[in-house]
């Protein structure tokens, strides 16, 4: 009889050791699942801000955009092309942070994010004088205002 005893012993700490391994496993798994969680979490949400910051600044470059269609409206009675760019530039420069390089180039920026700007530059066309969207759009772009660094190269061998 002492020898059922002993292996009945035997096998339930062999029973109770898998268990606890797989009780260990589990936990493990729990925790990596939880910290793959809260990083994706994270991720998401960058994602989205960034996203929300770049539709923002859309929105803002448009209202921009919408404001020099205004401009060109009103300058119907503008009697030449000098005149004309004149109006422009003298209505429009300054407001919104619009700046101009000639009589017919303008270009302004409107902040998107933390280290992003949207840069739109345009041409102005006499041609649409008094007609709204007679314009060209040189860029629309992102621009980054962050200082790149390289990082320092790891030795292969």
């Amino acid at each position: 009889m002492s020898r059922k005893r002993s292996r009945s012993i035997i096998s339930t700490g062999t029973v109770t050791i898998v268990l606890i391994f797989v009780m260990l496993c589990m936990v493990t798994f729990a925790v990596l699942s939880l910290a793959s969680a809260q990083a994706d979490l994270r991720l998401s949400q960058k994602n989205a801000d960034r996203s929300e910051a770049y539709y923002d600044a859309e929105n803002r470059a448009s209202d921009i955009l919408f404001l020099i269609s205004d401009r060109m409206v009103e300058s119907k009675g503008q009697a030449d092309e000098s005149s004309w760019y004149s109006f422009m530039r003298s209505s429009l420069e300054g407001n919104s942070g619009i700046t101009f390089t000639d009589d017919s180039h303008l270009n302004y920026s409107v902040e998107s994010g933390e280290e992003q700007l949207l840069h739109v530059s345009l041409r102005l066309s006499y041609d649409g004088a008094g007609r709204p969207g007679h314009y060209e759009i040189l860029a629309w772009q992102i621009v980054s205002t962050h200082d790149w660094e390289a990082d320092e190269p790891l030795p292969v061998l």
